[in-house]
Formats: structure tokens, C-alpha cells, sequence
């Protein structure tokens, strides 16, 4: 490469990056909220409540809500290792909703960074959705969706 010219960078190199990216980011923002004392469980259902207008423009089914959470999760570097859905009650395993490389990189610790999965318990609440989620072994979370009567 000489001066002035861009390194040709190929599409996964520019995906991995901007999946490390939205981690770091998010690895900052929660140290900023240790650092000023405030609480991490407001941050989180405060993002899941400004997302929700679009999560409510695309449907309140379970199956929607679980197929974009499962393309979060994946635009996020994570991995789907099983899913079934139908209209009442959707089941995922899938690996960590953030790059774990990243964010213990920057200093947080995986318990806390499994806690953004968080954010869709008030959007599922807000379309009718219960949504849980528990962590398995080797990294893995057993995600549920079902339809509140």
C-alpha cells in the first residue's frame, strides 16, 4: 500500500470489525455507568424501551420477535445453535448475545455482559411476549419466547 491509498479491505474483515466495534462500545458505555454509580439494569430497560417503537412496527408475534432477536445475536458475531417457533412459544440456544473476546477485553466480566439480553424483557412485556432467557454451559443461553395470555 502506498501513501494516501486504503487498504482494500474485504467484507468479513469490515463485519468483524463492526461486531468488535458495537461490543467495545457497549463495554464502555458499561464502565461509565460503574464508574458514575449508576445502575446498569436501568440502562438496559431504558434501551429496550427506545427500541421498541421499531420492534412494534414489525409485529407482535413470537415468531418475528424471536427471528430478530436471533439476527441481532448473529449480526453480533453470536451463533444459533438450535431454534424451533410457532405462534404461542419459540426456544434458541444460542451462544452470548456480545463478543465475550471483546468485552472481557475491556474489562467485563461475562455475567454482566449476559445481562444486556435483558433488553428484551420490556419489549417482549410491551407486545405480549414473555421473554427468558437462562445460561447453559460452555458460554451457551437457552432463549424462550412465549405468548402471555
Amino acid at each position: 500500500m502506498t501513501a494516501g491509498e486504503l487498504p482494500a479491505w474485504t467484507m468479513e474483515e469490515l463485519w468483524q470489525g463492526e461486531q468488535a466495534n458495537f461490543a467495545a462500545h457497549l463495554a464502555i458505555m458499561f464502565r461509565y455507568l460503574q464508574t458514575h454509580g449508576l445502575d446498569l439494569d436501568d440502562f438496559i430497560r431504558y434501551v429496550g424501551m427506545q427500541v421498541l417503537p421499531s420492534w412494534q412496527r414489525r409485529g407482535a408475534t413470537v415468531p418475528i420477535m424471536l427471528t430478530h432477536i436471533l439476527r441481532n445475536l448473529r449480526a453480533n458475531g453470536g451463533t444459533v445453535f438450535a431454534a424451533t417457533m410457532d405462534e404461542a412459544r419459540g426456544e434458541a440456544i444460542v451462544s452470548q448475545l456480545l463478543r465475550p473476546d471483546v468485552m472481557e477485553r475491556d474489562g467485563i466480566p461475562a455475567e454482566q455482559a449476559e445481562r444486556f439480553w435483558d433488553k428484551f424483557i420490556p419489549i417482549g412485556q410491551a407486545l405480549g411476549i414473555r421473554f427468558t432467557r437462562t445460561a447453559l454451559d460452555e458460554g451457551k443461553n437457552r432463549i424462550v419466547l412465549e405468548r402471555i395470555a
